[in-house]
C-alpha cells in the first residue's frame, strides 16, 4: 500500500527537523512499544497488524506533494531535501501476527536512526493499536461460542471511516468465521458472504414474493431475513414455504435471520417451527448489537442459534474505543534511557530488554522482562524475533496462518483469563537487574 509520509503526528516531523538541524538525526535510539491495560476489563490483546505495518512501511515515502505541503508549513529547505530522499532505515523485532501479548511489557522493540524511529512512530501506534483492538474483541467473542457455531463481520457500515478496511482483517484474525466486507476479502483473502436487507423485502408487493424472488436467483445459498413485518407470523411461515420449494429443486434454504426482537424467546419458537416442518438443517442467524456478553446469555438458552452477525459493537471496539498502547524511547546511542512520572504506572522501563515466556502444564505461567544482556532463562520462549528490517523481505503470512496462531495460544490461556468478568491477571515479572537500573536512573545516579 502506497501511504504518504504525511500520516503522522506534526510534533513527530518537528521533532525530526530539530534533531537534523543539530546533527543528531542519526544518532541511534531504541523505543519499545507497550501498552498498559488491557482493553474490554480482560486480561490480554491479540497483537494484530503486523503485516499491515510491513506492508505500509515498504512503500513509505515523502512526495513531491507532501515536501510542497511541508514547505507551506515553514520547515527547512534542507531538512525537506532530506525527507525527499528519505528511506526508513529501522528493525523492528516482535512476536509473531497473533501472538498473546500482556500489559506492560515491551511487545516491539523498534531501532535505528532517532529521526526514523519518530517518524514511524504515529502510524506504528495507529495500525497497531486499532487492529489489536477489533482482533481481541473478537476474540472475546468467540470465547464464548460453541462448537459448530460461526461468527460474522457485519460492521463495515458501522465502522469509523476507512478504517473498516483493516477492522476486518482484525476480526477475522480474532475469529470471525467470515466477513460482509467485499474489499477486505479481496486484499485480505478471506472469506466473504452476507445475506440481504429489509429493502429487499419492502420492494416487493409481498414478504413471500421478496423470497422467492431472492431464493430463485441464490438457489443454492439462500438465507432469508425473517423480521420485516411478523417474525413469527409471517417470516419464518414465508420461509418455510421458500425452503419446501427448493427442495422440490433439489436445493437446501441455508438459514434464516432474525434482527431485531427478544432472541431469547423467539429463537426456541423459530427453530420449533422449522423442526415441525423438517427443516432441522436451517439454521438460524441473530444479529442486532451482538457482543460477547449477549452470546454468552444466548447460549445459556436450552436452544441456541447457530451463526451470529456481529456488527457494531465488535468493529467500533464500542465499550473500549482504544487500546491505550504508547511508544516510549528506551536507549539512545547505546545509553539507557528512562521516562519519569508522578504516576507510578507509566514509569518507562529503560534500554534495550528481551521478553521471555514460560510454559507449565502446558499453559502460560508467567512473562518476564529482563535487560538484552542477561543470559536467557531456562526452559523459557523467547516473544520477540526480528520482524521486519530495511531492504529484506518480511516473513508474509496468511490469515489462516495468523487465525492458527490465535487458536493455539489461547489454548494455552488459563481459564480464568478467558473470563468476561473478573477475570484473572497474568504474572509480569522484571528482573532484579532491571529494577535496579530503573532505580539507580530514577535515583539520579
Amino acid at each position: 500500500m502506497q501511504i504518504n509520509g504525511l500520516y503522522t503526528d506534526y510534533y513527530e516531523l518537528t521533532m525530526a527537523q530539530a534533531f537534523f538541524l543539530r546533527n543528531r538525526h542519526l544518532e541511534e535510539a531504541t523505543f519499545d512499544y507497550f501498552y498498559r491495560k488491557a482493553p474490554f476489563s480482560g486480561a490480554y490483546v491479540i497483537f494484530a497488524g503486523a503485516q499491515t505495518l510491513a506492508d505500509t512501511l515498504s512503500n513509505f515515502v515523502f512526495d513531491n506533494e507532501a515536501i510542497t505541503f511541508l514547505k507551506k508549513q515553514g520547515f527547512d529547505s534542507s531538512f525537506l531535501q532530506w525527507l525527499s530522499d528519505f528511506s526508513l532505515d529501522v528493525s523492528i523485532k516482535m512476536p509473531p501476527e497473533g501472538s498473546i501479548v500482556f500489559p506492560n511489557e515491551p511487545i516491539a522493540e523498534i531501532r535505528g536512526p532517532v529521526s526514523h524511529c519518530m517518524l514511524l512512530e504515529t502510524i506504528l501506534l495507529n495500525i497497531f493499536n486499532f487492529e489489536s483492538l477489533i482482533a481481541t474483541k473478537a476474540s472475546r467473542m468467540k470465547n464464548v461460542m460453541l462448537p459448530g457455531q460461526k461468527l460474522i463481520d457485519f460492521g463495515l457500515r458501522r465502522a469509523q471511516g476507512f478504517s473498516g478496511l483493516y477492522a476486518s482483517r482484525a476480526a477475522i484474525i480474532g475469529g470471525c468465521d467470515t466477513s460482509s466486507n467485499v474489499l477486505s476479502g479481496m486484499v485480505h483473502n478471506h472469506p466473504v458472504g452476507g445475506t440481504h436487507a429489509h429493502s429487499w423485502i419492502q420492494s416487493f408487493p409481498t414478504e413471500l414474493e421478496a423470497f422467492q424472488a431472492y431464493s430463485e436467483t441464490y438457489p443454492d445459498a439462500t438465507t432469508l431475513l425473517v423480521d420485516t413485518y411478523d417474525t413469527l407470523e409471517s417470516g419464518i411461515l414465508n420461509s418455510i414455504k421458500v425452503a419446501k420449494e427448493l427442495e422440490k429443486k433439489g436445493c437446501r434454504l441455508k438459514a434464516v435471520r432474525l434482527d431485531s426482537g427478544d432472541f431469547r424467546q423467539l429463537i426456541p419458537k423459530v427453530r420449533t417451527k422449522l423442526d415441525k416442518a423438517g427443516l432441522e438443517y436451517v439454521k438460524i442467524i441473530v444479529s442486532d448489537n451482538i457482543d460477547e456478553y449477549k452470546i454468552n446469555d444466548l447460549n445459556s438458552g436450552e436452544v441456541k442459534a447457530d451463526i451470529f452477525g456481529v456488527g457494531t459493537r465488535l468493529i467500533t471496539g464500542y465499550d473500549s474505543p482504544a487500546l491505550n498502547g504508547v511508544y516510549k524511547m528506551s536507549s539512545l546511542n547505546g545509553e539507557p534511557v528512562i521516562k519519569r512520572s508522578d504516576d507510578t504506572s507509566k514509569i518507562s522501563l529503560p534500554g534495550s530488554k528481551k521478553v521471555y515466556r514460560f510454559i507449565n502444564n502446558e499453559l502460560f505461567s508467567h512473562d518476564i522482562v529482563q535487560t538484552s544482556s542477561e543470559e536467557k532463562p531456562k526452559d523459557a520462549h523467547e516473544l520477540h524475533s526480528v520482524f521486519w528490517k530495511a531492504g529484506e523481505p518480511y516473513p508474509k503470512e496468511n490469515l489462516d496462518q495468523i487465525k492458527s496462531r490465535v487458536k493455539q495460544q489461547k489454548l494455552k490461556l488459563a481459564p480464568s483469563l478467558l473470563r468476561l468478568e473478573e477475570c484473572g491477571q497474568y504474572s509480569i515479572e522484571i528482573s532484579a537487574q532491571l529494577q535496579i537500573l530503573q532505580k539507580e536512573m530514577l535515583s539520579g545516579i
